[in-house]
């Protein structure tokens, strides 16, 4: 890739999406931005590598994704909170929570929590834009976060002790959101974790272009179902 931004790690808010864009070949973070619209935002970086914090593919009948369960065994039990479990394929179509819990509970035998419900659209979102794209990944913070400290970290990331520490791990690989063009407005919907999240995603991305990544996914036989993959 010779573009001048060709990374880009991206974290969900109530109102829209961050992204943190740079560039692999000077492995640098140049721009840290908001927008209501990823397709939108996206569009301004075509081909670039985008590793972004929600789920791409859907099971179709398993109620868990093996990424999923992979991802929590990695982060261990104080932050397995972090990981939800994402609607079905069909699940998503509904129009209200209540039908969307009884559709889940008729096909996987469990339902739907709120948690996932409430990001529905979001979901749904980047379900649309990844029918078009090969280039989008999806990510973890929490576990990308882990990989960097390697080993489990002291506190959640929305406490003074857990941003610290995340602010810590990625000064270390020459990351500092203070020193870096921020162009998120005065949203107050944007929360700290947030910017950070999309940092560490960025870091991913890179990690996905130089090959030194890591993948949960399920391995064995493969039956059309349950292709979920976490990239860390």
């Amino acid at each position: 890739m010779t573009k001048a931004f060709d990374l880009i790690g991206v974290d969900g808010t109530s109102s829209g999406w961050v992204a943190a864009i740079g560039n692999s070949k000077k492995k640098c973070l140049s721009t840290i931005t908001f927008s209501e619209n990823l397709g939108k935002l996206l569009s301004d970086y075509p081909d670039s590598v985008v590793v972004i914090d929600m789920p791409i593919e859907l099971n179709k009948k398993n109620y868990l994704r093996k990424c999923d369960v992979l991802a929590k065994r990695y982060l261990g039990k104080n932050f397995q909170s972090s990981i939800f479990i994402p609607p079905l394929k069909k699940v998503l179509k509904c129009t209200t929570y209540p039908e969307a819990n009884k559709l889940s509970k008729q096909i996987a035998g469990k339902g739907l929590s709120k948690q996932s419900w409430y990001l529905k659209n979001k979901i749904s979102e980047v379900q649309c834009l990844s029918k078009f794209s090969t280039n989008l990944y999806e990510g973890h913070p929490e576990c990308s976060f882990k990989m960097l400290k390697n080993e489990p970290l002291k506190a959640k990331k929305k406490s003074a002790l857990g941003i610290v520490e995340r602010l810590d791990l990625l000064k270390k690989e020459g990351l500092d959101p203070l020193s870096i063009d921020l162009k998120l407005g005065n949203n107050s919907t944007i929360k700290i974790d947030d910017v950070l999240d999309s940092m560490v995603l960025f870091l991913t991305a890179l990690r996905i272009v130089e090959g030194s990544h890591f993948c949960l996914e399920k391995t064995g036989t493969l039956n059309g179902d349950d292709n979920g993959k976490i990239f860390i």
